[in-house]
C-alpha cells in the first residue's frame, strides 16, 4: 500500500497499459484499504489551492487506488466507486478512468451504475460516466453485453423526463455498442427533439451502426483547404504574407490570440460539455 504513495503522475491513461498494480504485492486482503484510499479527500483535494499539489506523489494515490481495485476485480467496492461519480466532480482524470474500472469489476456493477444512472438527482455528466461503464463491462464481459445494453435502453425510454444532453450521452453510448436493436427507440427520442443534437445527431448513429456511409469532411485547417476557405471568405494573402519557420523556433504568439485545441477528433466521439469541462468519450484529455 505505501508503494502507492510514491508512484506519482502516471505516464499512461489506458487500461492496457496500466502498470500490473498485482506485481506490487496487492491481493484480495488490501481491498479494503485500497477502497479508504480511494474514496479519501485528503489524498486527492477536490478544491486544490496550488497546482503544485499535482506533482505531490501522494496526490496521485487515489488514482492508483481505483486502477488496483478494478485488476482485483473487486466487486466490494462497486459501491463506494460509483458513490464517487457524485463527489467527484471537477476531477476529470478520476472520472475519465472510472468506468474502465467498473468494467474490469464486471456485470456486479451493473445494478448500482443502473441506479446511478436512473437517479435524476445526480448531474447529467456524472450520470452519463455511469452510463460509460456499461460499455466497459460489455468490453471485459461480452456476455453482458444484453444486459448492459438493457440499463441504458431503460434509461433511454425516460427521454421525455430526460435532460436532452443526457438522452444525446446515452444515445452515443448504445451507438458505440452498435446496439443497433435499439434504433427504433432512439429514433422516438429525435422525433421527439429530446436529443441534444449538438451533441450527436441521428446521422452518426445511422452511419455507426452501418445504415449510413460516413461523409469525409475535410479539415479546414489542412494546408489546401486552409487557402481554399480564405478565397471563399473573399480574403487575399499573398506570398510575401508567408514565413515559414522551423519547429523549434520559439512562439511568442501572445496566449490570448492562440486558437485553442479543437475538441474534436478524427473518430467522431460524443462530446461532453459542462461549465467547467470539455471531455470526451473514450478519450484522454488530461490535466
Amino acid at each position: 500500500m505505501d508503494k502507492l504513495l510514491t508512484l506519482g503522475k502516471p505516464e499512461t491513461t489506458t487500461p492496457d497499459s496500466w502498470p500490473n498494480y498485482l506485481e506490487l504485492g496487492l491481493g484480495p486482503q488490501h481491498i479494503p484499504e485500497l477502497i479508504s484510499m480511494a474514496t479519501d479527500p485528503v489524498f486527492r483535494s477536490l478544491e486544490a489551492e496550488e497546482e503544485s499539489e499535482e506533482e505531490d506523489p501522494d496526490y496521485w494515490a487515489p488514482l492508483h487506488a481505483i486502477r488496483a481495485l478494478g485488476q482485483l476485480h473487486a466487486e466490494t467496492a462497486v459501491e463506494p466507486l460509483v458513490h464517487l461519480l457524485a463527489v467527484l466532480e471537477d476531477d476529470e482524470w478520476m472520472l475519465e478512468e472510472l468506468p474502465s474500472v467498473y468494467g474490469m469489476i464486471g456485470p456486479s456493477a451493473i445494478p448500482a451504475l443502473s441506479a446511478y444512472l436512473s437517479d435524476a438527482s445526480h448531474d447529467v455528466y456524472s450520470r452519463a460516466y455511469a452510463s460509460n461503464g456499461f460499455i466497459a463491462i460489455a468490453k471485459w464481459y461480452p456476455e453482458s453485453r444484453e444486459e448492459c445494453i438493457a440499463a441504458i435502453s431503460k434509461q433511454l425510454e425516460a427521454f421525455e423526463e430526460n435532460d436532452s444532453e443526457l438522452n444525446a450521452f446515452i444515445i452515443g453510448d448504445l451507438a458505440s455498442m452498435k446496439a443497433i436493436e435499439t434504433l427504433p427507440l432512439i429514433e422516438r427520442a429525435f422525433k421527439a427533439d429530446r436529443v441534444d443534437d449538438f451533441v450527436i445527431d441521428l446521422d452518426y448513429v445511422l452511419e455507426e451502426f452501418g445504415l449510413k456511409e460516413r461523409e469525409e469532411i475535410p479539415d479546414p485547417f489542412a494546408f489546401g483547404n486552409f487557402f481554399e476557405n480564405l478565397e471563399k471568405r473573399g480574403s487575399k494573402i499573398s506570398p510575401d504574407q508567408i514565413q515559414i519557420v522551423s519547429s523549434d523556433t520559439p512562439d511568442t504568439t501572445p496566449q490570448i490570440q492562440k486558437a485553442r485545441p479543437s475538441t474534436y477528433t478524427a473518430t467522431g466521439n460524443v462530446i461532453k460539455f459542462s461549465g467547467k469541462r470539455v471531455t470526451k468519450k473514450k478519450s484522454k484529455k488530461k490535466k
